[in-house]
């Protein structure tokens, strides 16, 4: 199995913080949250060559920790800056094995993942107070049902950047239209796509999860952290 890391974001949102540092470095627990990330997956037992992470905003910044840390990974630069879709398309030509494991490289978690890469598709999901931020994810049986766009309110499940395929996925990404507003192209639009071939198992995480997206969800990581560990 190989396993993406999606790092490139510009982090808007995290302003003036992600002037001079890129999200995946932001500490939690005195250690960033690509090494949060790059460990976690060690535990499954994947090595750090066969993990690929993909970089674009402060990209250096990256480059630098990760050779100092963590030493073998793949890193590939997002070509086209249109998105997760496009992130994740640029790791294409360094994917070799038929197993892949795609992580969002500004989310941080407690779950162990042991319970998602067994499958030949599925998603990971966490359950929200209000999916308006998000998106909801509607679920059939075990299985994706829908995701909506933000058009919903309300508690529900969303998608928590993380995701197990198959390399044929990346079949479908040809098909996949800009959205109209952002003029982006996005992972859950090709995932739709791929659902209505091959049922995604949903997965609901364990424990916590944060979308570090603001200074509010990366303060709220913090303060949980520290509370459990």
């Amino acid at each position: 199995m190989q396993v993406v890391i999606l790092a490139a974001g510009e982090g808007t949102r995290l302003r003036p913080y992600t002037n001079l540092t890129p999200k995946p470095l932001f500490t939690i627990g005195g250690k960033p949250i690509i090494s949060h990330l790059i460990e976690k997956v060690n535990r499954l037992g994947i090595k750090n060559e066969e993990i690929i992470v993909v970089v674009s905003y402060l990209k250096e910044e990256i480059v630098g920790y990760l050779k100092n840390f963590h030493n073998g990974i793949k890193i590939v630069e997002q070509r086209l800056k249109k998105g997760t879709l496009a992130a994740l398309e640029s790791s294409i030509e360094n994917i070799v094995d038929e197993n892949i494991l795609t992580i969002y490289g500004d989310i941080f978690f407690e779950d162990s993942l042991e319970g998602i890469i067994d499958k030949d598709y599925a998603i990971g999901v966490t359950k929200v107070e209000d999916v308006s931020k998000f998106g909801k994810v509607e679920i059939d049986g075990n299985y994706l049902k829908e995701i909506k766009e933000k058009s919903e309110v309300g508690e529900g499940y969303i998608f928590a950047g993380i995701l197990k395929f198959k390399k044929d996925f990346f079949d479908v990404f040809k098909d996949v239209k800009a959205n109209e507003k952002s003029g982006e192209y996005y992972l859950t639009d090709a995932i739709i796509l791929q659902n209505r071939k091959t049922k995604f198992y949903v997965y609901p995480l364990k424990g916590f999860w944060f979308d570090i997206g603001n200074e509010e969800s990366l303060k709220k990581a913090r303060e949980t952290y520290y509370s459990i560990f």
